[in-house]
């Protein structure tokens, strides 16, 4: 990592879906200033292919991306925000994270699209729901740090 950009993780239960997406997305918008990683407190097999495919509608390549545990990152590298993208993450994440400062720990709750039921069409609409919730946060967020 650069050493002038500032690393910020994501993080949710399985590191398939939001925290990949959101981890593309900042890499995408605010990679002049953050580098963006992301992990999940019990990590699936791989990163949805939807998450992927809504992603690359964007011209945002996530596909070599690949789901990991939270202890790939924590007590290694100094992280300066710490977001969780869903309500078992916020509960499941360590109190503190070391490095982390005060008033840098941040939560998103965003839908889990995994769930959309219907037609190929309504499921990546969910996704593209979830992927414009957080372009939206994202640059909310940018504005501010």
């Amino acid at each position: 990592m650069s050493e002038h950009k500032k690393l910020v993780i994501f993080l949710c239960n399985g590191n398939t879906i939001r925290s990949q997406m959101a981890e593309g997305l900042l890499n995408h918008m605010g990679g002049d200033r953050f580098t963006a990683v992301s992990a999940g407190v019990e990590p699936g097999e791989r990163v949805h292919p939807m998450a992927i495919a809504v992603l690359a509608e964007e011209g945002m390549d996530i596909s070599s991306h690949q789901p990991k545990g939270i202890g790939v990152y924590l007590g290694k590298e100094a992280v300066l925000h710490m977001i969780t993208v869903c309500d078992k993450a916020q509960q499941s994440c360590p109190r503190v994270w070391p490095g982390l400062p005060e008033g840098n720990r941040h939560h998103w709750m965003l839908d889990n699209p995994s769930g959309a039921e219907g037609s190929e069409e309504e499921k990546l609409a969910a996704f593209r729901k979830v992927r414009d919730d957080l372009k939206a946060k994202i640059r909310d967020w940018l504005r501010k740090v």
